[in-house]
């Protein structure tokens, strides 16, 4: 199982701070994406909805595309809500972050009518580490533990000096 992120994918914005879903803005937003990469609108995958602003990129949503396409999966209502409830609140720009599945003949995976257990996998994985660079992620599920749970080092560290082990620990960790 391989997977590659593309992106930083610039999400067309209205006057009014909202995702412009018009037809021409969003043929052209996957225009952008064809262009990068040949039939990643069709691929399957994970997604990382996140703002772009003076001191970089901060993941806000992680997404998953196993049954449907990106190109279907990542503008629902549902995630509009939610990408829109975000940008409403915050300054800077929306972007798309994709990571398709590939398969071992290194085309894109196809849509599967159970899923893909390895995308799920993939999708809780980087909500972990999402949630580790903004505590205010919008997803709810996977999320309520890794919220609360506090590893000191790995996850939600208490702000103070950290002791040896913590340190070691984090070491080991790689994190």
């Amino acid at each position: 199982m391989e997977y590659y992120p593309y992106g930083q994918f610039v999400i067309p914005k209205t006057a009014k701070n909202r995702i412009d879903t018009s037809k021409a803005a969003m043929s052209a937003f996957w225009a952008t994406v064809e262009k990068e990469k040949k039939g990643l609108p069709e691929a399957v995958g994970c997604y990382v909805f996140s703002i772009r602003a003076g001191r970089g990129l901060l993941p806000w949503y992680v997404g998953l595309a196993e049954k449907q396409s990106f190109h279907k999966e990542c503008f629902t209502i549902h995630k509009l809500v939610h990408y829109n409830n975000t940008i409403a609140a915050r300054k800077g720009t929306p972007v798309l972050t994709l990571v398709p599945k590939f398969t071992s003949t290194g085309r894109f995976a196809k849509r599967g009518k159970n899923g893909h257990s390895d995308i799920q996998f993939l999708e809780k994985m980087l909500i972990g580490l999402a949630v580790r660079r903004n505590v205010n992620l919008v997803n709810i599920k996977h999320t309520n533990l890794l919220k609360k749970m506090i590893v000191p080092g790995v996850l939600n560290t208490p702000r103070g000096r950290k002791k040896q082990p913590v340190e070691d620990f984090k070491s080991l960790m790689g994190t």
